[in-house]
């Protein structure tokens, strides 16, 4: 248990904050006011809150993790914050089987979370399915690069792997940054099916 609290705090924490800064994140990725957010892996809320600060009073965050201590975290982290908590709906649940509702979601969010998904077929089937046809995914994730911090270097996906990924289930990526020394960004759009 005392590890996972640990592991809370360095999720909210300043060094976190350094390996990508969420403000530069979600600057690039097509947030805008107004807009309905899928949180996929949320976690504490490192990007769920700053999100929900963007997309003012009138958006709403769906924000989907399997682990309730990670959501009762978001919850105290929405609190301090000052987001009016009926903007974020906090679903405990895997990112492959979230029950959003089909075709209500503008952005799908997720960040250090694809090199975790056992079955990523699934997974992108479960963000299609959420997703507005005109509706942007961004994929926050770890360079495949060796580190000391994050998962192993045989679990993490390059930017081409993620890339192909997408393309191969349904997405281009119009937009690769890199976002830190550790993680690139990849923001894209479903394929055109014309």
């Amino acid at each position: 248990m005392e590890d996972q609290n640990e592991r809370v705090k360095f999720f909210m924490s300043e060094g976190r904050r350094q390996m990508h800064d969420p403000d530069f994140v979600l600057k690039n990725s097509g947030l805008a006011e107004g807009m309905v957010v899928a949180d996929l892996g949320c976690g504490p809320g490192f990007f769920t809150v700053p999100i929900a600060q963007k997309i003012g009073a009138k958006g709403f965050v769906y924000a989907v993790d399997g682990n309730q201590i990670m959501l009762d975290n978001l919850k105290d982290n929405i609190v301090k914050s000052g987001v009016n908590p009926k903007n974020v709906e906090s679903i405990r649940a895997d990112v492959s089987k979230t029950g959003i509702p089909e075709d209500s979601v503008d952005l799908v969010f997720f960040a250090n979370v694809l090199h975790e998904v056992y079955d990523k077929n699934v997974f992108f089937k479960e963000v299609k399915r959420v997703a507005k046809p005109n509706g942007v995914v961004v994929d926050v994730d770890w360079k495949r690069i060796q580190s000391e911090r994050g998962p192993p270097l045989e679990e993490r996906l390059s930017e081409e792997q993620a890339s192909k990924l997408l393309f191969e289930n349904g997405f281009s990526v119009i937009k690769q940054i890199d976002v830190g020394p550790y993680h690139y960004m990849l923001v894209c759009e479903q394929k055109s099916s014309v």
